[in-house]
């Protein structure tokens, strides 16, 4: 048997809307990110046997409508939250590189070797998100399970399922706000 898992990504924020580091920062989704909530309602596929959420508000809110559609209770995992950005959390690009000039120089916040002070290495994301995938093939065999949780979540699963290389990591395109894929275990 085959799991087949949806990785959708949260609706928009707007720290999206500003292109800041939300990481840990619990912020609700904007009236686009609700709007996106809904569209993803009508854009999944029939079949879905469990639905597994971040418990970030902004992943709690996309599922929401998702469950009351299909008649699911969502599942919380914490293995599938965000990653911490530490100190570059709520910044632009701009800002970081303004109060944090040789960590945005060196890009800390998109290595393997080196991360901003308080954050989460991408190793341990990365340990923590196969954790969760690991749970989620143990439970659903022959299930298909919609995943609601973040861009950074998305890149470590599309590394662990896909092979992504350690050299495209950081470079692969991020999926859009309110957007998924599928993806056959």
């Amino acid at each position: 048997m085959a799991l087949t898992l949806l990785l959708a990504r949260h609706g928009q924020t707007e720290l999206n809307v500003d292109e800041r580091w939300q990481g840990r920062l619990d912020e609700p989704l904007n009236a686009a990110g609700h709007a996106q909530a809904q569209a993803l309602v009508a854009s999944l596929p029939g079949g879905i046997h469990a639905l597994v959420v971040s418990p970030m508000l902004r992943a709690r809110q996309t599922a929401e409508p998702v469950a009351q559609a299909l008649g699911l209770v969502p599942r919380l995992d914490a293995d599938f939250r965000e990653r911490d950005f530490g100190v570059f959390e709520g910044l632009t690009e701009a800002e970081a590189a303004a109060q944090f000039p040789e960590l945005a120089a060196r890009n800390a916040a998109y290595r393997w070797d080196e991360e901003p002070p308080g954050a989460e290495p991408t190793r341990a994301v990365i340990d923590r998100v196969a954790r969760g995938l690991q749970r989620l093939r143990e439970r659903h065999d022959g299930q298909t399970v919609l995943l609601v949780s973040h861009g950074f979540v998305v890149r470590c699963l599309r590394h662990l399922i896909d092979d992504v290389s350690e050299d495209d990591f950081f470079a692969a395109p991020r999926i859009a706000n309110g957007s998924f894929l599928t993806r056959k275990l």
